[in-house]
């Protein structure tokens, strides 16, 4: 989609803070069961990373057509009505997106302006809150190149991976035939 480092840095901060996660999550299992000291703070960084890395990965799944879809009905399309949905869909998905962006700025500002802090760290919460605008304007940063790549009429992008074994009248030919399509 011709974010190459976009991409990278996606890829980095969300493995990094998964990694993040999952290592704070297993650090506190052990102090837990093992030495009988639980950290107050595990869960609250353990939840913050965890949350981080997902909504960095909403913008990743979008991107590389990792996400849930149910196509029943739309395989049944003709390709014209597939390209039509595939553009308004990836616009209203944009749109939202887009609303959620404004709406965690209006939420950090608050936030900002009322100095809360979380509870066992003392982090402030704004900057929890800061995921919100940056992975809905990722996601929406994708939606919007995936509605472009549809109205330029991309294959891939109307008809998904198997788009280069249909034929524009949607019939699969022998080799689209035996593989799995969700």
């Amino acid at each position: 989609m011709g974010f190459r480092w976009l991409h990278k840095v996606e890829e980095y901060s969300a493995g990094i803070l998964f990694l993040g996660g999952v290592i704070v999550s297993l650090y506190s299992v052990f102090m837990r069961y093992v030495l009988n000291l639980p950290p107050a703070w595990s869960l609250e960084i353990f939840e913050l990373l965890m949350v981080w890395s997902i909504f960095i990965g909403f913008g990743i799944a979008l991107r590389e057509n990792h996400h849930i879809v149910i196509d029943l009905v739309y395989d049944k399309l003709p390709y014209a009505v597939k390209r039509a949905v595939c553009v308004v869909s990836n616009f209203i998905g944009a749109a939202y997106c887009i609303f959620m962006t404004v709406t965690g700025i209006k939420m950090i500002a608050l936030a900002h302006e009322q100095q809360i802090v979380t509870i066992d760290v003392g982090i402030p919460i704004w900057v929890t809150y800061l995921i919100m605008p940056v992975g809905m304007a990722l996601l929406a940063l994708y939606f919007i190149l995936k509605g472009i790549y549809a109205i330029k009429g991309d294959r891939t992008e109307i008809i998904g991976h198997l788009g280069h074994d249909i034929a524009p009248d949607g019939i699969l030919d022998d080799k689209a035939k035996g593989g799995l399509h969700l």
